[in-house]
Parts: C-alpha cells; structure tokens; sequence
C-alpha cells in the first residue's frame, strides 16, 4: 500500500498527528468517510468481491470505488495499522426489522483500543457518526452527536457490545458485535454469502451511501434521499440521471448494470 497516495486522496495531512491517538483516530475516521462511498455496485453488476489488501487498495485509490463492510473497514484498519494503531476487526449481527438479526458475521465492525478504552471506528456501516464511539457500560454511557442523530456503543457483558442510535427517544440497536478478534479469512463465508445469496439485502437491493455537510445523501434503485436535520427530501432515481447522481453526491463514475439493462 502506498501510504501517501492514501492520504493525498483522502485529503489527509500527515504532518498533523505523529502518534496514534483518539484525536488521530477521528481525524482519519472523518476523511475516509467524507470522501468514500459505502456502496454494492460491485454486488450489483456481478463482480466479484475480493479483500485482497492490493484489490482493495486499486479499487478505492484507484478507481476511485468504494465498497461494502469487508472492503471499507478491511481497508482502513490496514491503513490504520500503518498508522501505529491496534486494530481488531470483529464479527457482528445486524439488527433487522421486526427485532431479528441478521446471521454472524454479515457485518465486520472494527475496534480500536487506546488509553485502556476501547472505541468502535467503523466506516464500513453506512449511517454512524464520523468519528469513533466509546465502548462503555450502560451507565455511564458516552453518546456521539453527529448532523445525522445521537449515537452510542455499550458493552452489557464481556462477550459482546452494541451499536445504537437514539430513534424517538428510544435507542435502537443496528448491530450487535463479539469482542472475539477475527482475520479477514474467517468472514470468507458471510462475504460469499453477501455477495451472492439471494436473501441477501447486498443481492437484493442497490445501496450507495456517503456522509454531506447537511447530513447524507442514500441512493438506491428507486430514488436518492438526502437526510437533513429536519427533514428528507428524495428524488426519483431512473437509468437515465442515475450516473449524474453518482457523481455529483458520491463522486463515482461506474456503470450499473440493472439500469443499463
């Protein structure tokens, strides 16, 4: 990995932090997820999807791509490696409508431990906050404010934590993670899975999702939501300004073969 060329795209001034500490750690978290995309084309358009650290690395800094939970936080927890950090990458369930979850290990969360803390720094999840989350207990707990909502990561037992976000004033869990280190080669499976199931959300629907500074811009077959404070506003998505949409709020520049069909 050329470390430089990382940095130079992510716009990412490597003479500012010289050690790896939280504020280092927000810094490059905010980068990464300002400049690329959480998206499946790949899931859609049939292609492979391969974690190999130099396929990742041509895809994001070259192509200028993005990608799902194995290819976002493999690839930055590689980077933040380099960078002197600790890094776990961790099998996690997503929650689901109606109170179910998704099967172990569809989602891989990453963990960061600094100062006898450990901290969720996760780009690969779609709408968290751009910096990382504390893993604390229920109380005290430290929620995260972003423009998109109030989040946290709480730790009921040793074997597991959560992710949340506060919803009606009621805090809604997305994921639940096992604080059991994993290597990328253990989600081969769920990546299998994810890439290729029919029952798959990855299989079944288009999702391409970047923070903005009025929220976040989601777009899917159907239409582009652009997610503010107060309220969201949607737009028709067809075959014909669907590559306009991709690259005037995602800055991507790639064919979708359900809409070229």
């Amino acid at each position: 990995m050329n470390i430089q060329a990382i940095e130079q795209y992510l716009d990412i001034d490597a003479s500012i932090f010289n050690e790896p500490t939280l504020e280092a750690l927000n810094y490059y978290i905010k980068q990464y997820m300002l400049t690329v995309p959480f998206e499946n084309i790949n899931v859609q358009n049939g292609v492979p999807i391969s974690v190999d650290i130099d396929d990742l690395y041509d895809k994001i800094i070259n192509q200028r791509r993005g990608g799902f939970c194995y290819e976002m936080n493999h690839f930055f927890g590689t980077y933040l490696e380099a960078k002197g950090f600790t890094v776990y990458r961790m099998s996690a369930t997503v929650h689901q409508p109606g109170g179910t979850f998704s099967p172990d290990g569809s989602h891989m969360s990453l963990v960061v431990p600094l100062e006898g803390v450990n901290y969720v720094a996760d780009v690969g999840f779609g709408d968290l906050p751009l910096q990382a989350l504390p893993i604390t207990n229920l109380d005290p707990t430290q929620p995260i404010t972003d423009i998109t909502g109030e989040f946290r990561a709480i730790s009921e037992n040793e074997a597991t934590y959560k992710v949340q976000k506060l919803e009606n004033d009621e805090w809604v869990t997305r994921y639940q993670a096992y604080n059991t280190p994993k290597q990328i080669s253990d989600f081969s499976e769920m990546i299998e899975y994810n890439s290729s199931n029919p029952e798959s959300i990855f299989v079944q629907q288009l999702i391409v999702t970047k923070p903005q500074t009025y929220g976040r811009a989601t777009m899917s077959f159907n239409h582009l939501t652009l997610s503010k404070p107060n309220n969201k506003e949607k737009t028709e998505v067809t075959s014909n300004n669907y590559r306009k949409i991709l690259k005037d709020y995602f800055n991507l520049d790639v064919k979708i073969k359900p809409f070229e069909k």
